[in-house]
């Protein structure tokens, strides 16, 4: 009977997050009917309306939207204990799932997981890498612990607890031998020069979007745009192009003279850098020194840089 009251609410948010019926039908290979019944027994055993129609799509009411938070927090709950249980069952000292955005992922986090996991040596540590609304959604579904990934003005955490961790300035990776010729450049210059890009549309195209229309600054022209900042850095130094890319992506390669970091003189452009987290989640050991290493990075950022 439990399994069967968790599959309703799980085909309830379903509908939610497809909008209606026939998509919430085809994504869980069921029959549309089926569903319809589903939905009228939930809204039997609620007392009241979940949906009302809005022109194709189905919108929730009043009732409904508390009842997909509540349906939402009891299946991220579920997954949760099921985690807890098998890592239990299987006998280890402890395990942590992380869930980030891409370039977050790739540099900064497995460096701090990885001195973690020397101090805890049973441990379990698995990064799940992904655009960041991908990531919060897998915090807010129970299979990951807690995301850190770009902070996006258009990101919407909700249901989520969302806290800043700290910025990482903004910097145009270059090749050794390609423009420009300083180590500094404006705007202005930052226009005329070959860049490489992200895909258009993911968070930190539009981060960095909005933060150079803040400036006053039009929308950058790209050579070409690629989907992991390796690529981009690739392609910057094989082919003396550019791109804007947190500091933390290319240090290693400015160490190695691969690249050279030049500094955006006349504009402060930064990534923020957030921790999300559900509000009722309870850290274990583990994922608790995970969180305080974050936060501890935070500060140490913060006061390094001044930010």
């Amino acid at each position: 009977m439990h399994q069967l009251q968790l599959r309703r609410l799980n085909l309830f948010c379903t509908v939610v997050d497809e909008g209606g019926v026939t998509r919430a039908a085809e994504r869980l290979h069921v029959a549309q009917p089926w569903v319809s019944a589903q939905l009228r027994t939930l809204e039997k055993a609620a007392g009241a309306p979940l949906f009302v129609r809005d022109g194709r799509r189905l919108a929730l009411t009043e009732a409904g939207r508390r009842f997909h938070l509540w349906a939402a927090d009891v299946l991220a709950g579920s997954a949760q204990v099921r985690r807890d249980i098998e890592n239990l069952g299987a006998g280890l000292a402890g395990s942590l799932t992380v869930a980030t955005s891409m370039a977050i992922g790739t540099y900064l986090v497995p460096p701090l997981l990885t001195e973690l996991r020397h101090e805890r040596t049973g441990a379990d540590i698995t990064v799940h890498i992904s655009e960041p609304a991908a990531a919060l959604r897998s915090v807010a579904n129970g299979d990951a612990d807690f995301a850190v990934a770009t902070w996006s003005a258009e990101l919407s955490p909700e249901p989520l607890h969302a806290e800043r961790l700290w910025e990482e300035p903004l910097v145009l990776a270059a090749a050794p031998n390609g423009p420009p010729d300083s180590d500094t450049v404006t705007l202005a210059e930052l226009a005329t020069l070959p860049l490489v890009g992200v895909p258009a549309g993911v968070a930190f195209d539009r981060t960095l979007g909005d933060q150079l229309r803040g400036h006053g600054a039009g929308e950058l022209t790209y050579v070409m745009r690629l989907g992991h900042a390796e690529a981009l850095k690739r392609a910057v130094a094989a082919n003396n192009w550019g791109c804007v890319a947190p500091s933390y992506v290319v240090a290693d390669d400015v160490a190695a003279g691969r690249l050279r970091s030049v500094a955006i003189s006349d504009a402060n452009l930064v990534e923020g850098i957030g921790l999300f987290h559900r509000p009722t989640k309870f850290f274990s050991p583990l994922q608790q020194a995970a969180v305080e290493m974050l936060r501890h990075t935070a500060t140490s950022r913060a006061e390094s840089t001044g930010r």
